[in-house]
């Protein structure tokens, strides 16, 4: 732009030299428009190289500020994830003792659990037990009352504690006892029977088992399905080894009468099902007595199918409790 001036500046001049006054003026006018549009072209530039300038500076400082920004957020990120892996590590760490000391107690509560049931069953089994010796307790009381009652009815009363000297019998004198009434048999027999089937019952859980006395002639031996059988029907040989005790405890007494009677549940409904079921269940208990020699006159076979029940409940122990074999031994003396 100087350059510029400068030619203009000579050219006029030059024509200054030649020309006359009022060309001087207009040409000097003319210098001065074009001066003026020199300086306005030179601060307009200076102007736009101010402003570039300024723009380039201030987005240099807003790029230098976000990277800043960006690398402390980068910071703080992986600071976090540092810190989100240790507490990770540490809630894996804590959640595997929880659940071993889960594991442990439960460990702990079922063996107690367990052998609180054992102790349970242990006791019911003892109580079962001390309720049917009771009962034959009482048996043999009530046999012993009857047959002193029948002693008294025939004219003598049992020995007492009285201060009047008796006179002893005579050695070699025809005086004895009256004889024993029928009745008094078949009470003694029964209660032997009784005593017998005890101890060789005694060897068996008592929830499977059952001996009461029904009246002075009669005894009533229950057998439930687990002593007898694996399947509901064929006898096992734990059941085998059973009967052939009872067999051997009724050889004894010839005058005992047996009737077996099977039962079964009523979990299928059909009532013909059911006799069949209970009917087998007794011909198969009566072939094994008669196998271990127990004769056959003295065996009666029946069955009653699901009318009979022990229990209503509907569960597998009390369908098993119902599924049953009765020996109802009776002794009749003449």
């Amino acid at each position: 732009m100087k350059q510029i001036f400068t030619s203009v500046l000579l050219m006029a001049l030059a024509f200054t030299a030649c020309v006359p006054k009022d060309q001087y003026a207009a040409l000097e006018t003319e210098r001065n428009y074009y001066r003026s549009q020199t300086l306005l072209a030179d601060s307009l530039n200076d102007q736009r190289a101010i402003s570039s300038y300024d723009e380039v500076d201030v987005v240099g400082n807003d790029l230098r500020q976000r990277i800043r920004q960006v690398e402390a957020l980068t910071a703080t990120n992986v600071s976090l994830n540092s810190s989100y892996q240790s507490l990770q590590a540490r809630y894996e760490e804590l959640l595997g003792q929880s659940q071993q000391l889960l594991s442990t107690n439960g460990d702990e509560v079922s063996g107690l659990q367990q052998r609180l049931a054992e102790r349970t069953t242990a006791i019911s089994e003892r109580e079962d037990e001390l309720r049917q010796l009771e009962a034959t307790l009482t048996a043999r009381e009530d046999a012993i009352a009857r047959i002193e009652s029948d002693y008294q009815a025939a004219g003598e009363a049992p020995g007492t504690y009285s201060t009047a000297a008796s006179a002893p019998q005579a050695y070699g004198s025809q005086a004895s006892r009256p004889a024993l009434s029928a009745s008094q048999n078949a009470a003694l027999r029964v209660n032997q029977i009784q005593s017998d089937l005890s101890q060789v019952l005694s060897r068996y859980p008592v929830s499977a088992q059952n001996m009461e006395a029904e009246g002075s002639d009669k005894l009533r031996v229950t057998l439930g399905e687990s002593l007898l059988s694996s399947d509901g029907f064929s006898i096992n040989p734990s059941g085998q080894s059973l009967l052939r005790s009872i067999a051997g405890v009724l050889r004894a007494h010839s005058s005992a009468s047996i009737l077996v009677v099977g039962h079964a549940d009523n979990s299928g409904g059909n009532a013909l099902r059911a006799y069949e079921d209970s009917s087998d269940r007794a011909i198969n208990v009566a072939t094994q007595l008669i196998n271990f020699g127990l004769s056959p006159r003295s065996l009666t076979i029946a069955g009653k199918g699901f009318y009979d029940p022990v229990t209503n409940g509907i569960t597998e122990v009390d369908l098993q409790k119902n599924r049953r074999t009765e020996l109802l031994i009776s002794v009749v003396e003449y």
